[in-house]
């Protein structure tokens, strides 16, 4: 409750400086001013409103996005949508620090032994949301905006398009929930390795697609410069990603530093080197995490937990950034096809995910719980279909608005349904637990 009354007096105070009779921040178009009071407040309110989601048992990142909705240009427009594209760099470096964590979160020997079982419910999964989704707008193509008069062969290429993106979920999402709730497990290691394996697979998935329905709509020919892009962009991530990851360790064998300051610094170059190099920021922090835990670890998991202990502030601006950028309106006009195609996806992610425990003999609780791990959709999915309105204005701005209305809902619903089924598989505070266990026993060979 507390909480709760000190985030009403911030965002209080900060409409009466934004809006009141106060002094303007910005003199002579001067922004400066304003966008400093704008990230502080999006800093503090968005750390009281994560509080306040905990103090009900809600995962923090479910108060963030809920307090970027209601500052942002839907509800009390205190973040304009100009302010929130000047505070774009803040999502790069949050990105690659929860990329860093993840990537450090993929032991090998983990992977070795899940693999079979990951590889399995990805392929399946992966399956089921694209068969389901493309028959479901063939189903209804009389009907839908973007597809009504369309010519056949025009409304099956828009189908699988949209299948592909349907496919996508949030690894963001699902590695601060994860961080968040400290769970460690069957459940967590199964949904962390897929989610970071189908980032890769979707995007190739996607640019693919798209490359042939250029072909096919618009006559365009086969896009060979467009497919060596994508080519560069998934493995230069990787291998420039790797690359930093042996710089990090270089540093840790001769310092073995662990400050902020570095954690921030290694983040914040390796979000500028995927800007100038035009590589995926969140494959590139990925494959640098994982090479320090893995290839050449110098007390690798000492770096990434001192990456988790230190991202909280990225994250919360992060995901408030997120749920500023949702469009209220879109959601009521379209609200039947949000609906049908939001529990369609869902299903099919469950039957998707539940046939590939059953074949690779994952563990009951993995066939339970892990298909709420892929529900949570965000800034690839968005990305991805901006892309495609652009190839296909005729038609792609009508499927952006329902996109965006799914993913408004997928934020929010998806971080509450993970974190409770890691709370059901019984996974939640596990490394707490494993780190009080490890103590006790050092303890006892001391003693």
């Amino acid at each position: 409750m507390r909480n709760l009354v000190q985030l009403g007096v911030l965002v209080g105070l900060t409409l009466v400086i934004l809006r009141g009779g106060a002094p303007p921040l910005a003199a002579d178009g001067d922004e400066i001013g304003r966008i400093t009071l704008l990230l502080g407040f999006l800093l503090l309110a968005a750390l009281l409103a994560g509080n306040s989601a905990r103090d009900v048992r809600l995962p923090r990142v479910t108060g963030y996005i809920l307090l970027g909705i209601l500052a942002g240009p839907g509800v009390l427009g205190l973040l304009a949508g100009e302010d929130v594209a000047a505070l774009g760099p803040v999502d790069d470096i949050a990105i690659s620090l929860i990329a860093l964590a993840a990537g450090g979160e993929l032991r090998v020997s983990e992977l070795r032994r899940r693999g079979r079982s990951m590889s399995g419910i990805m392929l399946t999964e992966m399956t089921f949301v694209l068969v389901i989704t493309v028959v479901g707008v063939l189903a209804l193509s009389s009907v839908l905006p973007f597809t009504q008069g369309q010519p056949a062969t025009t409304v099956l290429v828009i189908a699988f398009v949209f299948g592909s993106i349907a496919i996508a979920n949030s690894p963001s999402v699902a590695i601060a929930v994860i961080n968040d709730s400290r769970s460690r497990g069957p459940v967590a290691s199964t949904v962390l390795g897929v989610t970071v394996m189908k980032d890769v697979l979707v995007i190739i998935l996607f640019a693919t697609g798209l490359a042939v329905a250029r072909t096919i709509l618009l006559d365009a020919g086969l896009d060979w410069a467009f497919l060596a892009d994508l080519a560069w962009e998934v493995l230069g991530s990787l291998a420039v990603g790797a690359f930093s990851g042996w710089l990090i360790s270089l540093y840790l064998a001769r310092y073995h530093s662990y400050s902020v300051l570095f954690v921030l610094a290694a983040a914040f170059l390796n979000a500028q080197a995927a800007g100038l190099l035009h590589l995926e920021v969140l494959l590139m922090s990925l494959s640098a995490g994982f090479f320090v835990e893995n290839i050449r670890p110098v007390d690798g998991e000492r770096f990434i937990k001192a990456v988790e202990a230190n991202a909280l502030p990225f994250y919360a601006l992060f995901f408030a950034l997120a749920g500023a950028k949702i469009d209220l309106a879109s959601l009521p006009v379209l609200a039947p096809f949000v609906a049908f195609f939001i529990l369609l996806r869902a299903g099919a992610i469950w039957t998707g995910t539940w046939v590939g425990s059953r074949i690779t003999d994952a563990e009951p609780q993995v066939r339970r719980y892990a298909w709420t791990g892929f529900v949570s959709q965000a800034g690839v999915t968005l990305g991805m279909v901006v892309i495609m309105a652009r190839v296909f204005p005729e038609w792609g701005t009508e499927l952006v608005t329902l996109f965006v209305a799914m993913v408004a809902i997928h934020e929010l619903v998806g971080p509450v349904l993970f974190q409770w089924a890691l709370g059901r598989a019984g996974e939640v505070g596990a490394r707490d637990r494993e780190g009080e266990e490890a103590e006790e026993e050092c303890s006892t060979a001391v003693v």
